[in-house]
């Protein structure tokens, strides 16, 4: 069974990488899920990952290093491919749009307290970029752009005061519908 985290990123200071990423954390996703943070250490032996376009195996946007384990996030630092889809990206980000990142893993996991899955062993297949992601803290890069998220439960449905914060609104609830869809499939 593959399952997908979401993740938070940050520009890249060096220019061995192109950004760095949270790509995953161990507090609960927005279907409840969790990965216990020991199951991040067999990724950090990963020398390169492929970086993949909304988990499209038909979209390479680069590769993956430097994966670490901290606290309870899996960080990974992205060099995009020079395709025109990885320039894409790499000038999405350089433009300060607010992107984000989501594992695709098989793991092994109990169910949890809150209704999800508890995963205590992970296989990272890849990590994508991601328009909508689907971890609550992946919305952390939003504080960066001025947008308050406080306030907001993640599926609590809210009204929006203009078009694009409505639109954002609907692709997350797209996204949580989805997600609904395929785990009651599973």
């Amino acid at each position: 069974m593959l399952r997908t985290k979401s993740a938070v990123i940050e520009k890249a200071a060096s220019s061995d990488f192109d950004a760095r990423f949270i790509m995953s954390a161990g507090t609960p996703d927005r279907v409840k899920d969790t990965i216990e943070p020991g199951a991040y250490d067999a990724a950090t032996k990963i020398d390169k990952l492929i970086a993949l376009f909304n988990h499209d195996a038909d979209k390479p946007v680069g590769y993956w290093t430097n994966l670490k384990r901290e606290a309870d996030t899996l960080t990974g630092h992205i060099k995009f491919a020079s395709t025109n889809l990885g320039r894409m990206l790499k000038q999405l980000i350089d433009d300060g749009v607010p992107m984000g990142a989501s594992i695709g893993f098989r793991g092994k996991g109990v169910s949890n307290k809150a209704g999800g899955i508890h995963f205590n062993e992970i296989e990272l297949l890849e990590t994508s970029i991601v328009s909508t992601p689907a971890h609550p803290r992946a919305m952390q890069i939003a504080k960066q752009f001025g947008i308050d998220l406080s306030a907001v439960e993640p599926d609590a449905p809210r009204v929006a005061s203009d078009a694009s914060a409505f639109t954002l609104d609907r692709a997350k609830a797209a996204v949580l519908a989805a997600n609904r869809t395929i785990r009651n499939k599973s």
